[in-house]
């Protein structure tokens, strides 16, 4: 054994074996020191950092796969300066960091860098900001101390914007104190006035130049400048014209034949516009010619690009209304006189072609013979379309006519004067018309008339037959009748259609005067009736 140890194989396995030992005590000295290092650090974030994960929080001797949190990272909030301890994991073993939010970065402003108010301006910070960028709350003031001001020169100010950690953006402004506005804009069309430039109603109005403002209402859509001095102040404001309303347009709604012809200037009731320049456009095709009806749509175009488009009512129609023909009053003519001439006074007029020849037919007239007679209009327009109208021409009549008629009517009755008057008062209606200059013609043709009328018409037949009779009438005229000489002895005798005539057929003055509704005759005038 001791030669084998003191041999070279044995020298040689000796040195192995103490390799080996050290060497395992090499390596687990290093894994008992790995294992006491730090695995997690505090973290430090700005405020407003969108998220925190846990590889923020590992050192160099963690190991991804072993780490976790043990503290619910989704409650933790991150939008607020301060600090929060975390619990985490790696393997079995938990550690305690802190997460600090922090804010170091100053607000990021935009500033408007000269504002222009009028002199009873009280500065205020916000006055000078447009927008504000920090994840904190901001406030903002002024550097220094403002004072009062009576005059237009210009005030420079500190405006200081610092947020809830301290952070701080500054920046110098100008209050440019004015009597006018920096900028105005106008429609055309409206007049421009002193009011509207004033910063304030009741300051500067007399130092602004009527005369310019006249040149710019005179004028057309453009930039121009006013220019307004105080002292050695002079300010300016710059007036913008614009156009930006569309014309006006108004359209009517067309109707035509379809041999007429429309155009876009026929649906154009009205338009206008301010800058008295438009363009009218018809957007579509007019169908002159297609019976039908159809939307037009025109559009109108100002000299500024405004564009006003309106909608109206297109009709065809195809010509089926004859003419109408006037002038077709009642002729009365005396009996053998000539024709007269028919076409005096008639006109034809249609809705296309206006006027129209008009022809009559006056065949059926006999000039000789009295009695009602019509002539026949007639009139054509260019589509064919023929009006017909009648005229009434009167014979009149004379008392040759007067006594043939009475002659025709007494030849077919007996001589009976109840037979007579119940023939009167069947065949003529009772009316209120006394029958003009001829009641007896006028009762017989045209079978109506009142009292006085059926009177007469019974009194003439008694007059052919030969019948006495005498026409009387109440001491007012408010009724007619007659009496007549019968069977040796006067008798009221009465032929108008009315009941309360009825009541005795011959009457003696007693009967016929209750008859009359307290109504009496001059009895003295008449013979008696018994």
């Amino acid at each position: 054994m001791k030669a084998f140890v003191r041999s070279k194989k044995g020298i040689a396995c000796i040195v192995a074996i103490a390799l080996v030992v050290v060497a395992a005590a090499a390596v687990g000295g290093y894994q008992y020191w790995y294992y006491l290092q730090p695995k997690f650090q505090d973290y430090t974030i700005e405020l407003g950092t969108e998220s925190v994960g846990i590889a923020d929080f590992m050192t160099q001797y963690a190991e991804p796969s072993k780490v976790s949190f043990v503290t619910d990272v989704s409650t933790v909030d991150i939008n607020c300066v301060g600090d929060t301890e975390l619990t985490l994991k790696h393997g079995n073993k938990e550690e305690t960091v802190t997460l600090h939010v922090v804010d170091t970065v100053a607000p990021v402003v935009e500033f408007v860098d000269t504002v222009v108010k009028s002199i009873d301006y009280v500065p205020n910070p916000e006055d000078f900001i447009v927008s504000i960028d920090d994840y904190a709350e901001t406030t903002a003031s002024f550097a220094e101390e403002i004072e009062s001001v009576d005059t237009y020169e210009d005030l420079y100010l500190t405006v200081v914007v610092t947020d809830a950690s301290g952070n701080a953006t500054q920046q110098e402004c100008l209050v440019s104190y004015s009597w006018l506005a920096e900028s105005y804009t106008l429609e055309l069309g409206t007049e421009l006035t002193k009011q509207d430039l004033l910063l304030n109603e009741a300051q500067g109005e007399e130092l602004i130049d009527q005369a310019a403002l006249d040149e710019i209402n005179a004028s057309g859509v453009g930039e121009y400048t006013v220019a307004s001095t105080s002292g050695s102040k002079t300010v300016y404001c710059a007036v913008t014209v614009e156009d930006t309303t569309p014309p006006t347009l108004e359209l009517k709604n067309v109707s035509i034949y379809f041999n007429e012809t429309a155009t876009l200037d026929s649906f154009v009731a009205s338009v206008s516009d301010a800058s008295g320049d438009v363009e009218l456009r018809l957007m579509t095709d007019l169908k002159n010619g297609v019976v039908g009806t159809y939307t037009v749509t025109i559009e109108a175009e100002d000299a500024n690009g405004n564009v006003t488009s309106a909608d109206a009512t297109f009709t065809v129609k195809k010509d089926d209304v004859a003419p109408v023909i006037s002038g077709l009053t009642t002729i009365t003519l005396s009996k053998h006189s000539s024709a007269p001439n028919y076409l005096s006074g008639i006109s034809a007029t249609d809705a296309v072609d206006g006027s129209c020849t008009v022809s009559y037919n006056a065949n059926s007239v006999d000039y000789d013979t009295a009695g009602t007679y019509y002539v026949t209009y007639t009139a054509s327009d260019s589509a064919g379309n023929t009006a017909t109208s009648k005229r009434k021409v009167v014979i009149d009549h004379d008392s040759e006519d007067v006594s043939n008629l009475v002659a025709s009517i007494a030849s077919s009755l007996s001589n009976d004067p109840e037979a007579i008057r119940d023939y009167v008062r069947s065949s003529i209606s009772y009316s209120t018309n006394w029958g003009g200059s001829d009641p007896v013609w006028y009762g017989f043709t045209n079978k109506s008339g009142n009292c006085y009328v059926h009177a007469m018409c019974l009194k003439a037949i008694f007059d052919y037959k030969g019948i006495t009779s005498q026409l009387i009438w109440t001491t007012d005229k408010t009724h007619y009748w007659l009496i007549v000489y019968i069977n040796g002895g006067w008798k009221h005798i009465d032929a108008t259609p009315s009941s309360q005539h009825r009541k005795y057929s011959l009457m003696n003055d007693e009967q016929r005067l209750s008859t009359l509704s307290g109504r009496t005759w001059d009895t003295s005038a008449w013979p008696a009736c018994e």
